[in-house]
């Protein structure tokens, strides 16, 4: 027998379905893996995997206390205290850049903040003068009310820039109400100063007193959350079904390509291709079957005559055999005597070498287990030797 190239021991050439199939029965996994992955990224792909909103907007209202309420009851008209900015020169401070730099690099980022402020009521009061004319005043009915506005990404950020802000607030409000009540004392002291009054000394008390224990806090009374921007783009139907087809062909090519580079022989068609067809005897069964059996033993019986032997000796490459009960059935078919030798690993040189003009080598391959490799490693051995090799035998 010739020897054949290494280049022969590859599955380059032609798809072989058989082996395709078994390489599928083992490795079935990989089409829903691949289809999985495949669906998957082109779901991220056209949902951005937008599992948050693409913003939230926040607002928050606070309700302001009227600290100069409490003056009305030692005689003192709470208009006259003229807070010093007055309200709507505190929201132009508040939302300048000044302010908003100190509190960008107090919460360590510049968050946009809309500061709103309610518009003052007003009551039309009927009073009775001392001279019995009736007289109309307007006076100011309820209190002033701050609304606090953002638009982030990142929710926390809003509520720390509201919180700064309406911290500022408070404090602005405190300084502007110091300002207007210290104008007031200070009229109020030139006066008694001028013309002593118990009364006008009870209202310069009364201002002390509410200086020294000012607070000007801010009442949250109702907040409101919105994400703005869906949380999840939806996807298409034809974008999973152009995954799943592009998931089912990469599938293929992969286990195509396993296929080709699947180490151990699988069917009689590979072992053709790996060693010459010239050298298979065939594929025989565990179970018996009358005309595959005959067939074998009639390319067996051919390979004995041009040897002019009449025993073989079945040599397997790596394992003993579970059963030689098939190799027994077919060497009784093909009219010779036969004996199973230990693998082919672990038979001694002498073993290996030694020649008999009546026996030739048979060597067994077991589908599925084997590798080519072996094989291949095995033919070359045995062809240095004297032993007559008559062939290849696939074992299901």
């Amino acid at each position: 027998m010739t020897q054949r190239s290494d280049t022969d021991f590859s599955l380059l050439a032609g798809v072989d379905l058989q082996a395709f199939w078994e390489t599928l029965k083992l490795r079935w996994w990989v089409i829903p893996a691949v289809v999985g992955v495949a669906v998957g990224f082109l779901w991220a792909q056209e949902s951005d995997l937008r599992t948050e909103p693409a913003s939230y907007y926040v607002s928050e209202t606070y309700e302001a206390r009227d600290s100069t309420a409490v003056l009305a009851s030692v005689g003192i008209d709470p208009v006259s205290v003229r807070a010093f900015p007055d309200a709507n020169n505190q929201l132009f401070l508040l939302q300048s850049a000044t302010v908003k730099a100190e509190i960008a690099e107090q919460i360590g980022s510049d968050i946009a903040v809309t500061i709103t402020r309610s518009r003052p009521t007003f009551t039309l009061v009927d009073t009775l003068e001392s001279d019995g004319q009736s007289s109309f005043v307007f006076t100011s009915a309820g209190v002033p009310t701050y609304s606090y506005s953002c638009n982030e990404p990142v929710k926390a950020d809003c509520r720390a820039a509201i919180a700064a802000y309406v911290a500022k607030t408070t404090e602005v409000r405190r300084d502007a109400l110091a300002a207007g009540l210290a104008d007031l004392r200070a009229v109020l002291d030139q006066v008694q100063s001028t013309s002593p009054d118990a009364g006008v000394a009870t209202k310069i008390a009364a201002i002390k007193v509410l200086e020294e224990r000012l607070d000007t806090p801010l009442l949250k009374i109702s907040e409101f959350e919105e994400a703005i921007g869906a949380t999840l783009s939806s996807v298409r139907r034809p974008t999973y079904t152009f995954g799943i087809a592009a998931g089912l062909v990469v599938a293929l090519l992969i286990l195509l390509q396993l296929t080709y580079t699947d180490s151990r022989i699988r069917t009689i068609r590979q072992l053709a291709r790996l060693i010459g067809a010239e050298r298979v005897l065939g594929q025989i069964r565990e179970t018996a079957d009358e005309v595959g059996d005959r067939r074998v033993a009639m390319s067996l019986h051919m390979s004995l005559s041009r040897a002019s032997a009449t025993t073989v000796r079945f040599l397997p490459l790596r394992a003993a055999l579970v059963s030689d009960e098939p190799l027994r059935r077919l060497a009784t078919t093909s009219g010779a005597l036969s004996n199973v030798a230990q693998p082919f690993a672990q038979l001694s040189v002498p073993a290996l070498t030694d020649a008999s003009p009546a026996e030739v080598d048979v060597i067994v391959v077991r589908r599925n287990r084997d590798l080519r490799h072996d094989l291949g490693e095995v033919l070359v051995a045995l062809e240095r030797s004297d032993r007559v090799i008559a062939g290849v035998l696939l074992l299901n």
